[in-house]
This record gives structure tokens, C-alpha cells and sequence, in this order.
């Protein structure tokens, strides 16, 4: 009971420390829940999926020789960011309810969490409180930074026109780019490992810096009048504003 309340709570933690930040126009709770499970599915199809790939002939790693570290990060960061990514889109991406930037933020780490949570227990049960203590600081917040990182993208796109595909392809390879690039500091298994500790921080900031754009972008959507606005932004990623610069 103790290991399974290590593995849980960070990952409910982290869900709650974004809520907190849309407290003043919450999304409906069981969306939360909703696309937190649908995060905990995409778990397992990832799984599933890079047990498949990881371990076919071509790839599959003897004495660690096979397969750079380069590969095997970029193809975990490209399946589990992929995988939230569509626990996001088909579960609410087209609801009523997603209506703000920040929802994305909101939506996409609740995916996030859901999914760390159930890779937590799988991870924890098997290692134990250490494991679990390394994973709280480390792995499931990553996890939660990559889900806003997406996020914000997802949330520029809802409202971007004709520049929607640009901002959710942009959204995921950023938030793959960063899970690939904390995934191979730790594979090293070298001093470099200790990177992923500033890399952290830095998503931990980026993650904030984002919000406040988000909800400084829906705070003047609102004060025009509405929740909606079909007119912008109709820029990409690529050409954005200064102050809807995404990450």
C-alpha cells in the first residue's frame, strides 16, 4: 500500500499544481478524468507499441552495442509523446469545453499524468521507495513539462485557423524533442546523466513562463467578449507574435 501511494501521488501532485492555475475558468472535472484515463490507456498502447519495436531484430540491443542511445531516445519520445498527444485530441480536443488557450496546458498534462502514473506503479512495485523517490523528482515531472509544453501548442492551434496542423505537428515534436533529449542524458548512465537535473528546471520554468502567456492571451479573448475567436491567432509556430511565442 505504501509503494502504490509513492507511485500515485506525484503524478496527482503535478495534476493539481496546474489546476491551480485555472482557477478562475476550471474545466469540468470529469473531463480531467477523462482524459487522465484515456493518459493512462496511451501508457499501456506505448508500452506495448515500443516493447514491439524496441525489441525487433533490428533494434534490439546486445551488451548495449546495437542501438545508439540517440535512437532508442528519440523513438521513446516520439511513441509516448505521440500517444498523449492523441489521448488529448480524440478525448477533448474538439469539446465545447476546450475554449481557452490554456486548456490545452491543462488537458495535455492531466494526459500526462495519467500516463506517469500508470508507468509509476509498473516502475515503483518493481524497485521500490528509491525508485520511487527518483522518480518523483525526476521522471514524473518531466513528464508533466512535456504535457504543457505540448499543451500550449495544442491550445494556440484551437484558435489558429488555417495555422491549426502547424501548431499541434509543433506541439508534439517539441514536447518528443525535450522527452528524447531527457531520456538519452539518463541512458549515458554516465556524469552526463546529471544534465537532466537543469533540464528539469529549465522545463519546470518554460512550463510557467507558458501559462502566464496562455492565460494572458485568454484574459484578452474574454475581455473582447467571448470565449471564442474565429479570427486568431491565424499565425504558426514558426512566425508567431511576440506574445504568443511558443516554446
Amino acid at each position: 500500500m505504501v509503494l502504490i501511494t509513492l507511485a500515485i501521488a506525484p503524478g496527482l501532485f503535478w495534476l493539481w499544481y496546474f489546476l491551480q492555475r485555472d482557477r478562475l475558468r476550471p474545466e469540468p472535472r470529469h473531463l480531467i478524468q477523462r482524459v487522465f484515463a484515456l493518459g493512462a490507456v496511451a501508457g499501456i498502447a506505448a508500452a506495448l507499441l515500443e516493447y514491439a519495436i524496441l525489441s525487433g531484430p533490428v533494434l534490439a540491443l546486445e551488451d548495449g552495442r546495437h542501438r545508439s542511445i540517440v535512437t532508442t531516445a528519440a523513438l521513446i519520445g516520439v511513441i509516448e509523446e505521440g500517444m498523449k498527444f492523441a489521448a488529448v485530441f480524440f478525448g477533448v480536443y474538439r469539446h465545447a469545453e476546450f475554449d481557452e488557450v490554456v486548456d490545452g496546458i491543462i488537458y495535455a498534462v492531466a494526459a500526462a499524468m495519467g500516463f506517469a502514473t500508470l508507468e509509476n506503479i509498473a516502475y515503483v512495485l518493481s524497485g521500490g521507495v528509491t525508485v520511487a523517490v527518483l522518480r518523483a523528482g525526476l521522471s514524473v515531472p518531466g513528464h508533466a513539462f512535456f504535457g504543457a509544453l505540448m499543451g500550449f501548442n495544442m491550445g494556440m492551434a484551437r484558435f489558429a485557423g488555417a495555422a491549426e496542423t502547424r501548431w499541434l505537428v509543433s506541439g508534439v515534436a517539441l514536447a518528443a524533442v525535450a522527452h528524447a533529449a531527457f531520456d538519452a542524458v539518463l541512458l549515458t548512465q554516465t556524469w552526463i546523466a546529471l544534465a537532466v537535473f537543469p533540464l528539469v528546471v529549465y522545463l519546470w520554468r518554460r512550463a510557467v513562463y507558458q501559462v502566464g502567456v496562455a492565460l494572458s492571451h485568454d484574459d484578452r479573448r474574454m475581455r473582447r467578449g467571448g470565449t471564442e475567436d474565429p479570427d486568431g491567432p491565424r499565425t504558426g509556430p514558426d512566425d508567431p507574435p511576440d506574445d504568443r511565442r511558443p516554446g
